[in-house]
C-alpha cells in the first residue's frame, strides 16, 4: 500500500505524495497492453543508461536493498534528503524496483533536476513491469504517470546544431557524448548551466555556455573552423616583405604556423582529457568488488574520451614541438650573408594517424 505525506517538492506540486512500499520482487507476470508513455520510456532508458552502466550494476541483494529502502524512508520523514536520497540510490542499486525509482524522482525533482526526474519516471514505469500484484501494479502507474504529465510542461529542451560538420565531428553535452542522430532534436535537460563542446580533427573546438529555465527550449549552433588556416594563409606574405630577397623563408613561417597550432589543439584535447576525468570522478566511485557509477551515468564514454586525449595531447604536442623547432632553425639560418633556397631546406609536414601524431621532415640543411 501507499502512504501519502504532504512535501513541498516543486513549484505547483505543494502536497506529492512520498512512497512507502516495500521493495518489489522478481517473476511477477507482466501486464499486457502498456501504454505508449511506457514504450518511450523504454528507449529513454536504453538511451540514458547505457549497456556500460548496466555492465556495472552490483549484485541484486534485495535483503540490503529493503533495508537501506527503509531507512532512506525514514531520513526523508523527517526531512533530511541530503542523507535519505543517496539511500534510496544505494537500495536501487541492490535490487531496482519501481516504487524506489519514483522516490528517486521525487529527490531529483526536489532539487530542480526536472529532466532527470522526467526519466527517473519513465524509468518507473518499465520497472513496474515486474512488480507483483496487480492493484499495486496500477497504483505505482498511475502515481508515476501522473507526476510525468506534471513535469512535461516544465523540463527544458536544447537542441544542437554543427553548421556544415566535418568529417569526425564529436558533440559533448555537460561532458556526455551525443550521438549524430540526437544532433539537432530538442532533448530534454534540467534547468541550469550547460556547456556545450563540438571538435573535429584539424578544427579549432568551440565551447558555448548556455543557461536555461523550466519550459525553456532553445538551439545552439556551433561552426567549426580549420585550426590553422589563418596562419598558413599571412605566413606567404610575411616572407615576400623580408628585405633584400635575403629574409625568412617561407617554409619557415608555414613550419612555425603549423607548430603554434598543432601545439593548441594539444592544449585542447589536454582540458577535454581533464575534464574527462573529472566527471568520472564526480559520477563513480571504488565500492567493495568493484567501481559504481551513478544510474544514467555513461562512464564508458567518458572513459574512451579521455584515454583518446592524452593520446591526442602526446602526439599533436610533439608534433607542434618538432615544426617549431625547424622553423626557429630556419629564421637563425636566414640571418646569414646568404639565405639557403626554400629548396634545399627541411620542411615539416605535420600528420596525424589514429594512434597518434608527429612530424616528417624532408630536405637538407
Amino acid at each position: 500500500m501507499a502512504e501519502t505525506t504532504t512535501s513541498p517538492f516543486g513549484k505547483g506540486l505543494l502536497a506529492a505524495p512520498i512512497i512507502q512500499l516495500a521493495e518489489t520482487r522478481r517473476g511477477a507476470g507482466r501486464t499486457p497492453g502498456m501504454s505508449a508513455v511506457a514504450g518511450l520510456a523504454s528507449a529513454v532508458a536504453v538511451m540514458l543508461a547505457g549497456p556500460a552502466a548496466r555492465a556495472q550494476e552490483p549484485a541484486r541483494d534485495p535483503v540490503a536493498a529493503e533495508a537501506l529502502f527503509k531507512a532512506a524512508r525514514a531520513l526523508v520523514d523527517k526531512g533530511d534528503y541530503a542523507a535519505g536520497c543517496p539511500k534510496f540510490e544505494a537500495s536501487l542499486a541492490l535490487n531496482p524496483s519501481a516504487s524506489t525509482m519514483i522516490n528517486i524522482a521525487r529527490c531529483h525533482e526536489r532539487e530542480g533536476k526536472l529532466a532527470t526526474a522526467w526519466h527517473d519516471y519513465q524509468r518507473a514505469l518499465v520497472l513496474n513491469r515486474e512488480t507483483a500484484g496487480e492493484q499495486r501494479r496500477r497504483s505505482l502507474e498511475e502515481i508515476a504517470k501522473k507526476e510525468i504529465a506534471a513535469l512535461e510542461p516544465r523540463v527544458p529542451k536544447l537542441s544542437v546544431v554543427v553548421e556544415g560538420a566535418p568529417s569526425g565531428v564529436e558533440v559533448h553535452r555537460d561532458g556526455t557524448a551525443l550521438p549524430a542522430a540526437a544532433l539537432g532534436e530538442p532533448l530534454p535537460i534540467d534547468p541550469g548551466p550547460h556547456e556545450i563542446r563540438a571538435s573535429a580533427p584539424g578544427h579549432e573546438t568551440e565551447t558555448r555556455a548556455i543557461t536555461l529555465a523550466e519550459g525553456q527550449t532553445e538551439t545552439v549552433a556551433l561552426t567549426l573552423r580549420p585550426a590553422a588556416a589563418a596562419g598558413a594563409a599571412t605566413a606567404p606574405a610575411q616572407a615576400s616583405e623580408a628585405p633584400g630577397g635575403g629574409g625568412v623563408p617561407a617554409w619557415a613561417w608555414v613550419s612555425g604556423a603549423a607548430g603554434i597550432a598543432l601545439v593548441g589543439a594539444s592544449v585542447g584535447f589536454l582540458i577535454d582529457d581533464l575534464s574527462a576525468i573529472s566527471a568520472l570522478r564526480d559520477n563513480c566511485r571504488e565500492v567493495p568488488g568493484g567501481t559504481y557509477c551513478k544510474p544514467g551515468y555513461d562512464f564508458a564514454a567518458d572513459n574512451a574520451r579521455k584515454n583518446r586525449d592524452f593520446g591526442l595531447f602526446v602526439g599533436l604536442g610533439g608534433a607542434g614541438l618538432v615544426a617549431l623547432g625547424v622553423a626557429v632553425y630556419g629564421i637563425v639560418q636566414s640571418g646569414g650573408e646568404k639565405a639557403p633556397a626554400p629548396a634545399q631546406g627541411a620542411v615539416a609536414l605535420p600528420w596525424i594517424a589514429p594512434s597518434g601524431a608527429g612530424a616528417s621532415i624532408s630536405g637538407s640543411f
